[in-house]
């Protein structure tokens, strides 16, 4: 964690900033180790020191490193944090985030010095994982590959979206699971168009799609996985829909590599589901960051600007919605390396293996 630290007080001083603090949980535990939260203060000339309420102060006493700790009350934390700035010559302060009540906060406070917003800086080191980071989203993988498992073995004609919901999250939970990544979505029959459509006490019927996607959550690193069902035998405009999106995924999955731009893999699913006459169906960006957070860098979309990095983990969940009739989305939680890259989730997607 020491090294983490190091490096974010070299991007700071690069950026031309005199001290940068950090707000956001999932940032304090990258850089600590500790998942107290508080409010990590970078300066030039002092050891850093990671401000935490008192309910956590033990907490971050056993697992901070690199930095010092101390607690504060609500009333305290302006205070303390001006305190641990130090003042003097400082001219640019950054933060990760900053809420509008802090921000007044601290410029009637310090009103010499300019407060900035600068996620990027720890944003650009979160998005290429190192090796124990690789280690513990495999693990996640693995405990979301569980997950759908056993709903592949409980979807069945009558079965409530809320029951197979429960089931997964069981399995993973069991398992080792330590969170859900994220809320459930299990979607069934027409409510399978809706990309967040949630969970609910619907009943799955027999001819339906139900896509479920999901993900757990382990030593705080996320993964994500999208399947589609088909309970009993497809239509054929079901095979169609479900090959041109598997399709897609594939042919995404082979662009996911070193050097090449989130908005060119995006755009190559685009591509296959257009050709298939789909593409108004497919209405959102192919896919995302993973890794403290279900959503971070880099991005897959039509606008992205993001190059992919070997260490990237980004999710590839192209799909077709079509309102009232139903949709599919197909996804894994996906690792760039220096040759081909590596699906993290492994539960298969076929057709065959989808038909339950």
């Amino acid at each position: 964690m020491d090294s983490r630290i190091d490096r974010l007080s070299q991007l700071v001083r690069d950026k031309g900033l005199d001290a940068y603090v950090v707000m956001r949980d999932p940032n304090v535990f990258y850089l600590t180790g500790s998942i107290s939260g508080g409010r990590l203060i970078l300066t030039r000339n002092e050891e850093p020191t990671l401000l935490v309420g008192r309910l956590n102060l033990a907490c971050a006493q056993d697992q901070a490193k690199g930095c010092g700790v101390k607690p504060y009350t609500r009333k305290e934390q302006i205070d303390l944090i001006v305190t641990e700035l130090g003042g003097g010559d400082l001219e640019i302060i950054g933060f990760d985030e900053i809420s509008l009540s802090m921000y007044n906060d601290l410029s009637g406070r310090m009103p010499d010095v300019e407060l900035r917003t600068a996620p990027e800086i720890i944003g650009s080191m979160r998005r290429v994982k190192d090796a124990g980071e690789i280690d513990l989203m495999k693990r996640a993988a693995e405990l979301a590959d569980i997950g759908m498992d056993a709903i592949n073995d409980c979807i069945v004609d009558g079965i409530r979206e809320n029951e197979v919901a429960a089931e997964a999250a069981y399995a993973m939970r069991r398992e080792g699971a330590d969170s859900l990544a994220f809320p459930f979505i299990v979607v069934s029959g027409p409510r399978s168009a809706y990309p967040h459509g949630g969970v609910t006490d619907r009943k799955i019927k027999r001819g339906e799609f139900v896509t479920i996607d999901m993900g757990a959550g382990y030593k705080e690193y996320k993964t994500d996985i999208t399947r589609t069902f088909i309970v009993g035998s497809p239509t054929e405009r079901q095979v169609e829909i479900y090959e041109t999106v598997l399709s897609a995924n594939l042919s995404a999955l082979r662009k996911i590599r070193k050097g090449v731009s989130g908005a060119e893999v995006h755009a190559d699913a685009e591509r296959v589901i257009g050709e298939a006459g789909y593409g108004e169906y497919f209405i959102h960006g192919l896919g995302h960051g993973v890794g403290l957070e279900v959503h971070e860098g880099p991005s897959l979309g039509k606008t992205s600007e993001d190059i992919l990095e070997v260490g990237n983990v980004v999710t590839n969940e192209p799909g077709i919605y079509i309102p009232g009739y139903g949709g599919v989305r197909i996804e894994d939680t996906v690792l760039v390396t220096t040759s081909d890259p590596v699906c993290l989730t492994e539960t298969p997607k076929d057709l065959d293996a989808m038909r339950v």
